[in-house]
């Protein structure tokens, strides 16, 4: 609706000769495209006059297939323009074939626009894209009359008009309609709710009322097939014909995403049947979102502002008014930052992603198939701050991220912000007066300002006034006396106030009304507010025993208590899940009677979640039910908040077993730092009960470990490991498999610490025991024989660890469901002995027997990221440098940088790869580009192994190598010098790392 540019956005006909030529390589759409028009003729031809002839058939036919073939893509109005429309050319005095329409849309109307020009694309229109806001001022004035310059009709999208613009959009709307009635071949497109133009009633009028019938079409509610006929057909009763015929209507809508339908993809929670106002915030939203800037960043927009004043509904709304604008719309409960990885991972899932158990990659393809989308809306609800939200910012530009918070602070992120308040007077008494369908402007007034005018404190006056038919006269005498004029810019205490004013009616009258709402608000009050899994407690009840105290012991029973609650707005629900406001919960807190009660209450959630969570959470069958519960999971075991110390002293066993539970999953799932928190935690609630369990103790010390293990904290790993074994052995024995296990961990562990003797010696004697005991074909036989060969490795007996591995193959080979990654890591570390011993071909045989094991069991598409994967094409990476094939080394090298580097900021995998990479690109002759990686190789071994691990004198080896190459004597000698010392100092004489170091030495300096 800008000035129209002559031309601009045309899509251009094609000359005869272009056409001609296209006539001829496609014969056989020509047919299809006749038989469409003899089919459809009489269906979407309205405005031809009598029966088609014969003849008119044949050319329909043909001008049919002409026009389909011959369309062009339709191209935005900042397109060049192509030849044929303004620019020379020797066929621009020739008539165009197709009819030219405008279309005129306002920014953030692009989907609409989208799915419109095609439809018009493929009927045979040429089509001028016009996009942009009516001008002001005079600018109107020439738009108006420019309208159809270059176009022989219009097409208008009527928009959401932000309140501030009305006036503008009105005048604009009435000179369009002014020229319809002057003969002009004009028409209107509506869709959507268009509750932004309410704004301009005056009486029980509005703008778009004037629009005429006969030149309006309405698309929100039609089948996409019948909606693209019904276009094309308005546009016949316009005086506009695609070149004389029309394809067939399957054409002309298939294969384009309609945008009526909304997301395709989308779990936005239901809408809000009695949401009012708060117009200005949305129409700033759909400034900032749904503009097409094409910027690098994803729009982002955020609702800020008091708890209370409507943040969440209002986002809310916006997903629902304007989803049509959107392929994916998905909504994420931010309060608690570790979930919200597994949220995204939903997502993934629903995009067609396999469940896999590492977040870091289900978030990259994540953002891969967001990319490959037309366009899509992430809301992060209630975000405390920006760094809960940094690490998961899209990494994709091509859609749009809304968020709520109290937070005001959100300029890192590029965030525009719209501050929500509390209603004015006015707005107040509009929102009750509408929500109740009552006309007592003073009553509405006085309970407002009695309430402060807090959205959500008046929708619980609006809920108690259509549940008891009562009037707000009779609401406004229950309240009583209380502060007036309270302000938002007040103390945030009036917020508790006005809240708990407004919940002592609807909370006294629901625990009349039914026994069981108040034992249940009492058990969601300590719960997440957001997604409480509605059979949680129907599901789970017999967990608790006789302490019910009150709860519903039938769905019948919980299923009316929880409509009472829903009907008097103190919850939401749904067929799955239950929604409670934090200050719900706060309020019914403060609600207790004393510390009893609490005691029950936060014990019972406790346990209803306990029970809920699976108890073997290392099945990809249970992640879906993990991810879903951890949100009360960490609500309740958050160490700071006031009831955690009623849960150590009451639930201590069913808290450090959820604690546990919950910390496996996150290890399993990649985030080591979460899990290290729960575990830790568990650990100090089984370190301080009353009554020890040994052994509860011990599992949580194994747990914990791993995950040390895995950050390479490996001081730390082999303390805990070590005082796992012996809490363990205290209680089950010496040779119990849950101690062999831990042992051959700890060898592990100790391998690391290149503390080699004992790492071989106690993989050996677990080993020995073992083939003594069990025979020589169990699991545990396999993981003792690998592990040995691990230490045989790490000391250089290569030839030893290469038959510890094969008799851990052999054995793994002849016992029934051996998972893959067993029987790969045989096949790898046969890989990787065989290249230290420079049989290169066995090498490489081996690690791609290893990495197709790998690929099979996770699929073909999550297996090239897997970790496992990731470390099998390292090493096969070296292999093939060593063999000279250096591009082919070079592309999988930077693959598996690229997946450790985003997994890992500062680990030792991340170095090792990195050190791989510092030698072929020596190799390639890249001397300062190989010595840049390998001294970040080098740095980062020093940090997270120490300066005398053999890790680094690694990376020195290869540096040295580099510097030497490159004509640094003195750096390479310098090198050389400390990785001799490093492992002559940790590896006995012979050793053959210390024996390469020594060569590389004498070869820099004779």
């Amino acid at each position: 609706m800008a000035p129209l540019p002559p031309g601009g956005g045309t899509i251009a006909p094609r000359s005869p000769s272009a056409l001609r030529n296209r006539v001829v390589r496609f014969t056989m759409p020509f047919v299809i495209a006749l038989g469409g028009a003899a089919a459809t003729y009489a269906g979407v031809g309205e405005g031809f006059a009598g029966s088609p002839s014969l003849s008119q058939l044949v050319a329909t036919g043909l001008t049919a297939c002409i026009t389909y073939l011959g369309a062009v893509a339709v191209a935005d109005g900042s397109a060049a323009n192509p030849v044929g429309t303004n620019g020379p050319s020797s066929d621009r005095n020739i008539p165009p074939v197709h009819q030219t329409v405008a279309l005129c849309y306002p920014p953030g109307e692009r989907t609409w626009a989208d799915w419109t020009a095609n439809v018009l694309v493929r009927a045979g229109f040429t089509v001028l894209r016009r996009g942009g806001p009516p001008p002001r001022g005079e600018g109107l004035e020439h738009a108006a009359q420019q309208l159809l310059d270059g176009a022989d009709g219009a097409l208008i999208l009527v928009p959401e008009v932000p309140p501030e613009d009305l006036a503008r959009y009105t005048d604009w709307l009435n000179r369009s309609i002014a020229a319809h009635a002057q003969g002009k071949s004009i028409g209107w497109i509506r869709h959507g709710s268009l509750d932004l133009w309410d704004s301009g009633r005056t009486g029980s009028s509005s703008p778009l009322d004037a629009l005429p019938h006969d030149a309006i079409l309405d698309l929100s509610s039609e089948e996409p097939d019948v909606a693209a006929s019904t276009l094309v057909t308005r546009l016949h009763r316009l005086g506009l014909r695609p070149g004389g015929a029309v394809t067939d209507v399957a054409i002309l809508a298939t294969g384009l995403s309609y945008p009526a339908w909304g997301a395709a993809v989308t779990n936005l929670p239901p809408r809000n049947p009695h949401f009012t106002d708060r117009d200005t915030a949305l129409a700033t939203l759909s400034r900032c979102l749904l503009s097409d800037d094409g910027g690098p960043r994803p729009d982002a927009g955020g609702l800020v502002g008091l708890p209370g004043v409507g943040k969440t509904q209002t986002a809310l709304e916006f997903g629902h008014r304007f989803a049509s604008h959107y392929d994916v719309v998905w909504w994420v409960n931010a309060e608690r930052p570790v979930s919200l990885s597994g949220q995204l991972a939903e997502l993934a899932r629903a995009l067609g992603a396999e469940e896999v158990p590492d977040l870091t990659v289900m978030l990259s393809r994540l953002w891969t198939s967001l990319r490959e989308r037309s366009r899509w809306l992430l809301v992060y609800d209630n975000v405390e701050q920006p760094p809960d939200i940094s690490t998961i910012w899209p990494r994709a530009s091509n859609g749009d991220v809304l968020i709520t918070s109290r937070n005001p602070n959100w300029g890192s992120l590029g965030v525009t912000r719209v501050l929500l308040n509390a209603f004015d007077a006015d707005d107040g008494v509009a929102f009750l007066l509408k929500r109740t369908r009552e006309s007592d402007h003073d009553a509405a007034r006085a309970v407002t300002i009695r309430l402060g005018g807090l959205p959500f404190a008046l929708e619980h006056v609006g809920a108690y006034v259509e549940e008891r038919r009562a009037s707000l006269a009779g609401y406004r005498a229950l309240l009583g006396e209380g502060p007036r004029n309270t302000s938002s810019a007040a103390d945030t205490d009036w917020y508790a106030s006005a809240m708990a004013t407004s919940w002592n009616v609807s909370f006294d009258q629901a625990n009349d009304e039914n026994p069981h709402v108040r034992p249940l608000l009492s058990v969601f009050s300590y719960l997440a507010p957001d997604d409480i899994p509605r059979g949680l407690v129907p599901d789970h009840i017999s967990a608790l025993g006789e302490a019910l105290g009150g709860l519903p012991t039938t769905r019948a029973e919980y299923d009316r208590a929880v409509a009472v609650l829903v009907r008097l707005s103190l919850i939401d629900a749904t067929e799955d899940r239950i929604t409670i406001h934090r200050l719900a919960q706060e309020y019914v807190l403060s609600r207790m009677t004393g510390p009893e009660e609490q005691r029950w209450a936060v014990c019972s959630a406790l346990t209803l979640v306990g029970a809920a969570f699976p108890l073997e959470p290392l099945s990809p069958s249970s992640w879906v039910t993990c991810r879903r519960v951890m949100p009360h999971v960490l609500e309740l075991t958050e160490s700071r908040a006031a009831h955690y110390p009623l849960l150590r002293e009451r639930c201590a066993a069913a808290l450090g077993s959820l604690l546990l539970r919950a910390g496996r999953y996150l290890h399993l799932r990649g985030e080591h730092g979460p899990a290290r928190g729960l575990l830790e935690q568990a650990l100090d609630v089984e370190s301080s009960r009353a009554e020890p369990d040994p052994l509860a103790n011990a599992t949580v010390l194994a747990a914990l470990g791993r995950v040390y293990y895995h950050q390479a904290e490996l001081a730390d790993a082999r303390r805990v490991t070590q005082q796992a074994i012996a809490a363990a052995v205290g209680e089950l024995g010496e040779h119990d498999e849950f101690v062999g296990r831990l042992r051959l961990h700890l060898s592990r562990i100790l391998r690391e610490l290149t503390v080699f003797d004992e790492a071989e010696h106690l993989a050996g004697e677990v080993l020995e025991h073992l083939r003594r005991s069990d025979g020589e074909r169990t699991p545990l036989v396999a993981e003792a024989w690998a592990t040995y060969g691990d230490a045989l490795w790490r000391r250089g007996r290569l030839r030893e660890a290469a038959d510890a591995y094969s008799e851990a193959l052999d054995v793994r080979s002849a016992l029934p469901g051996t998972p893959a990654i067993d029987m790969a890591t045989c096949h790898k570390h046969l890989g990787i002995i065989s290249r230290e011993l420079d049989d290169l071909d066995v090498a490489e045989q081996e690690l791609r027997t290893a990495r197709t094991l790998l690929i099979a069991d996770y699929g073909a598409d999550y297996g090239e990221n897997h970790r496992d994967v990731i470390d099998v094409d390292g090493h096969l990476a070296e292999v093939l440098r060593r063999s000279g094939r250096l591009e082919e080394a070079y592309g999988l090298l930077r693959r598996v940088v690229a997946v450790r580097e985003e997994e890992f900021e500062d680990h030792p995998d991340v170095a090792g790869s990195l050190t791989k990479l510092g030698a072929l690109l020596r190799d390639q002759g890249r001397y300062e580009e190989s010595e840049s990686v390998l001294s970040r190789a080098v740095a980062m071994f020093e940090r997270c192994m120490g300066i005398e691990h053999p890790y680094v004198a690694d990376a020195a080896v290869e540096r040295a190598l580099t510097r030497r190459a490159a004509g640094d004597g003195d750096g390479a000698v310098a090198d050389a010098d400390r990785a001799v010392s490093v492992y002559a100092a940790r590896f006995a004489a012979g050793h053959p790392d210390l024996e390469r170091a020594e060569r590389v030495r004498r070869d820099i300096a004779p």
